[in-house]
């Protein structure tokens, strides 16, 4: 898979991440796992899946079928076990013959000491097998590609493409959403949040672009948030008030240049 289609799918497996997270909460009168979204993430880390006594199963695919193995359930708690799977159906769906057990009773009612994580840690452990799928090395030619084609998208005025572009880009330098503060209908604004030793914020440079009629400008300076001068200045330049400091297609070669700087190892596909 080529070097954009993995950090496409990088940018996507985060998202989905995201999602889970916010919905982790109690199983009754709360909100509830985003189980649609676990599920790609599960599949995306290679992860098989069983349906058993009603429980939705996960296991990693080079887990054994037999014995102690890693088995995540797919329910609000979102527990990974490390144990054999009849161990798991006893502890989670336990038929009435188990449950006459004391000693079953006493493991039904304390998982401890074979659950691994639950929650928040389970999904970064699934989010982080997937994410050891992805090559996301690249090369010059790799970002020189997408220059062209954001460059090209500038100059057809294509929304979605530059919109994109843009998103990998944001993604290479770790340029994050503006600050509220900075915000302009119909932009869409991308820049570098930094702290400040005094313990407040700047933002920039400032990628702006106009999705209503296709504009996009950089703004280059640090704007302290604080700053309502500074902000003025920066909307004066954003909204074409005054002269940005780059605009159009140039803006797309100065966010490669800006990623070739700061990999100053990148040589081109193939050489030594």
């Amino acid at each position: 898979m080529a070097f954009k289609e993995n950090l496409l799918k990088k940018m996507t497996l985060d998202r989905m991440r995201q999602r889970i997270l916010s919905t982790l909460g109690p199983s009754a009168g709360g909100i509830k796992i985003d189980k649609a979204a676990m599920k790609e993430l599960l599949k995306a880390g290679g992860f098989r899946s069983m349906h058993l006594r009603g429980l939705d199963l996960y296991t990693p695919d080079e887990s054994e079928t037999q014995g102690k193995q890693v088995i995540l359930v797919l329910d609000n708690e979102l527990a990974v076990y490390n144990t054999s799977l009849n161990d798991v159906l006893m502890r989670k769906e336990p038929t009435l013959k188990e449950m006459i057990s004391i000693k079953n009773a006493m493991k039904i009612l304390n998982d401890k000491d074979v659950v691994v994580s639950r929650k928040d840690k389970s999904v970064d452990t699934v989010y982080q097998e997937a994410m050891a799928r992805l090559d996301l090395r690249y090369s010059e030619d790799d970002i020189k590609k997408l220059e062209y084609e954001g460059r090209a998208a500038v100059e057809w005025n294509d929304t979605d493409a530059v919109t994109e572009n843009l998103a990998l880009f944001s993604e290479l330098l770790g340029f994050e959403p503006e600050p509220k503060v900075m915000r302009i209908e119909h932009h869409l604004i991308r820049g570098v949040t930094s702290a400040q030793d005094s313990g407040g914020q700047t933002f920039g440079p400032t990628v702006v672009y106009n999705t209503a009629d296709g504009t996009i400008r950089l703004v280059k300076d640090r704007v302290q948030l604080s700053d309502k001068d500074g902000i003025e200045a920066f909307m004066d330049k954003a909204l074409g008030r005054k002269d940005p400091d780059v605009f159009g297609p140039a803006v797309i070669v100065f966010l490669c240049e800006e990623v070739l700087r700061l990999k100053p190892e990148l040589k081109p596909a193939g050489e030594p």
